[in-house]
């Protein structure tokens, strides 16, 4: 995995030209020369070059490398024994297998009005179910981009999950659990950060490992959406786009693996115009964005239905699947 820039003995004023010019990790750097790297940052020359020889340092006669391995039955154990987030849906939950997972990053995307961020929402209520009644008994971390967060909205879903929570139980169900799982302990577990450019996007992914160091019940990191400060105001320089959102990704993909956290992005659609002059929607960001994260769904809506489509997963076929949003929240059809 990647190692960020902001762990090595760096300089804070190369750290800044580094950082604001798109370099965020150690593989960021991979096969960048001196001047190659002054041109890129505006470091200097000698500056450039004393960077890169702290974060590739010559190897040492007497050093070890140590690699950590285990074996595939381990592996499947680790997966097995973790619990997916379930979307109160069970027809989405059955193509996901069970729900979002942890230790992945799973992409939402969709239009407006499509569903992401009252998905996102219910989300952040469900992981805090009590593992007693089903669930895993965490928290959430919501990253606002566009503003798009409803506090009113999410007291609405948390209200009906307590209830049919309470409805479900049975006497084998601890007392203690159903009675403090209430609207005010799910609202204090959702943890709300609004972001209004994609350097606080980036400031704040960047400290999520400090972040989540401190609070370990957290099991869901929600950033709603990725796409809204990156569509816009680099001046057509799609290289460093790229390299900013290769490093949050790369960033959150670790997040998920080092904390046994499950990460959930939403997307916008754009529209693809081909050369036959059709066109039709497909998610933003382009093509290379479409491989960063682990599991990629695309939810749709029109008068009759809304539907979610599976597109990509490492563990389960493509699928569709229907839903639909109540006032209770994200339920079957």
């Amino acid at each position: 995995m990647s190692r960020d820039l902001t762990t090595y003995p760096i300089s804070q004023n190369a750290r800044f030209k580094l950082l604001s010019s798109g370099f965020l990790t150690k593989e960021d750097l991979n096969d960048f020369k001196p001047n190659e790297l002054a041109c890129e940052t505006g470091l200097t020359v000698q500056e450039a070059l004393e960077v890169l020889e702290i974060v590739f340092p010559a190897p040492s006669s007497n050093s070890v490398s140590e690699v950590l391995s285990c074996s595939a039955f381990d592996v499947l154990l680790d997966e097995k024994s973790r619990l997916p987030i379930t979307t109160s849906c069970k027809s989405f939950d059955s193509i996901l297998n069970g729900g979002i997972p942890l230790k992945k990053v799973t992409e939402l995307c969709g239009c407006p009005g499509a569903g992401k961020t009252q998905m996102c929402m219910q989300l952040c209520v469900n992981v805090q179910i009590p593992k007693s009644l089903g669930g895993i008994d965490g928290e959430a971390f919501y990253i606002d981009t566009e503003g798009s967060f409803v506090a009113q909205r999410l007291l609405q879903v948390a209200n009906a999950c307590v209830n049919a929570c309470k409805s479900k139980s049975s006497g084998s169900v601890s007392d203690s659990d159903v009675k403090n799982f209430t609207v005010d302990k799910i609202l204090k577990g959702v943890y709300y950060y609004p972001c209004k450019s994609y350097i606080e996007v980036i400031a704040r992914v960047n400290l999520l490992h400090q972040f989540l160091e401190k609070h370990k019940k957290v099991s869901l990191i929600v950033l709603d959406s990725i796409a809204f400060h990156f569509r816009y105001g680099f001046d057509g320089s799609y290289s460093l786009r790229s390299r900013l959102l290769n490093g949050i990704v790369q960033t959150l993909v670790k997040v998920a693996n080092d904390h046994n956290v499950a990460v959930v992005l939403t997307n916008q659609m754009t529209t693809k115009i081909h050369e036959d002059g059709s066109s039709n929607l497909i998610p933003a960001l382009g093509e290379s964005w479409g491989h960063a994260c682990a599991i990629r769904c695309i939810l749709s809506w029109n008068e009759e239905n809304r539907q979610v489509h599976l597109l990509k997963s490492p563990s389960m076929a493509e699928a569709r699947a229907f839903y639909t949003i109540t006032k209770d929240g994200i339920r079957d059809v």
